[in-house]
């Protein structure tokens, strides 16, 4: 602590401390089966004195697609019992947007921890989609101001972005996000047999994020998506699977390495696409998913960053080629909706992302592909080009 003085002879004591944190992302497969140890690396600590306690929350609709997990899961703490008990069998949530709609599920969640009297000490088992994983994140951020947390994310999107990285919250106003906390976890485990069982919509969403840090971050990235599409479109494991780890590797690389893990400052490149996908997700009441509607941003800024001269139009069209082949879309009739005052609904969507962020308007924008800038100013005329230009273009791919 330093001790300051001011012209005015006032003492000031100033306060500056560092907070390391340092969370593994394994990898592994089967991670309930009672040979697995990655959960007991994650839970147990090294000479522990007690077992500990722990509750587990877990995505209803991974429980439809995997009915037998439940029991499995019972059965993996029981046998392990001697490092960490369930205080609860598994509480199982919605999945999807409406777990992170209101503040129900939160109230649900903490109440849940009270009852099972869960101290600082307990660990709370997120295991679900990146919905579920934002909404028990941020309830374990508050609770007792924060419990341990580890995320088993099971989606194609929440391994290899939402699920690795230190953001977590819910919707509110009307807006994406607008309540929530940073909150690192302890540990993120990607079990990749999840994946086996997702629909191909959430399979193939998550690849969205993939294209869009390969295109501001890794142009060989790109290039191996560019190549592998069909695969990607047919669910081949090898293809996903370098795909995830891939997209995480980067993500986290920006999170740990960027300077600004928590955001404090106006530029996010990891929002690249984003600021008129949330606004779709929110005109579509979310029955379109995170990653399409991602992947529909991703083709709208392209254009606009073709526009501008930062990509050239072989560029622009190997994006938008690309995003088709793997079974995701480029235009949405959502682009399209007006308001009472004849404005786009995703103009009104910028407004509402640079509140979120914070500061300046900052959004970036691919420089050539693997490179990004930040631009501070949007031509809706362009937009307005952008979207019919798009909507063409899906009629012509399709």
């Amino acid at each position: 602590m330093n001790h300051l003085s001011d012209n005015n002879s006032q003492n000031i004591f100033e306060l500056k401390f560092d907070q390391i944190y340092n969370y593994p992302v394994c990898f592994t497969r089967d991670v309930f089966n009672i040979s697995n140890n990655t959960l007991i690396k994650a839970i147990a600590a090294k000479n522990q004195a007690q077992a500990k306690k722990t509750l587990v929350f877990i995505d209803k609709g991974l429980i439809n697609q995997n009915p037998r997990l439940l029991k499995k899961i019972v059965k993996y703490f029981e046998h392990h019992k001697n490092l960490f008990y369930l205080a609860k069998d598994p509480v199982v949530f919605p999945g999807g947007e409406c777990v992170k709609n209101s503040w129900d599920h939160v109230h649900l969640a903490t109440r849940i921890m009270n009852d099972s009297a869960l101290d600082r000490h307990g660990v709370l088992v997120a295991v679900g989609g990146g919905a579920l994983l934002d909404m028990a994140g941020f309830a374990a951020a508050i609770f007792h101001r924060g419990v341990q947390l580890i995320r088993i994310p099971t989606t194609t999107l929440s391994q290899n972005d939402a699920g690795i990285g230190v953001k977590n919250g819910i919707n509110q106003y009307g807006k994406k996000n607008s309540i929530g906390t940073f909150y690192p976890p302890n540990v993120v485990i990607n079990d990749l047999s999840f994946l086996k069982t997702l629909t191909f919509d959430h399979f193939i969403g998550g690849v969205a994020e993939a294209f869009k840090i390969a295109l501001i971050r890794d142009d060989s990235f790109f290039l191996f998506l560019e190549k592998n599409c069909s695969l990607l479109k047919q669910r081949d494991q090898k293809a996903i699977q370098e795909t995830i780890k891939r997209c995480a590797r980067l993500h986290l690389d920006h999170i740990a390495n960027s300077g600004d893990p928590f955001e404090t400052g106006s530029s996010r490149p990891l929002d690249y696409g984003h600021w008129s996908a949330h606004k779709i997700e929110m005109l579509s009441e979310f029955s379109m998913g995170h990653g399409q509607a991602v992947s529909i941003g991703i083709a709208l800024d392209s254009y606009y960053a073709w526009r501008h001269s930062l990509i050239c139009r072989t560029e622009l069209d190997r994006i938008i080629t690309a995003l088709n082949k793997c079974g995701l879309p480029v235009w949405s009739p959502y682009l399209e909706i007006m308001d009472a005052k004849g404005l786009l609904e995703i103009e009104n969507g910028l407004e509402e992302f640079r509140q979120h962020l914070g500061g300046r308007l900052t959004f970036t924008m691919p420089h050539g592909i693997g490179r990004s800038c930040e631009l501070h100013k949007m031509d809706f005329h362009i937009v307005r080009e952008g979207i019919s230009f798009l909507k063409k273009a899906s009629f012509d791919l399709n």
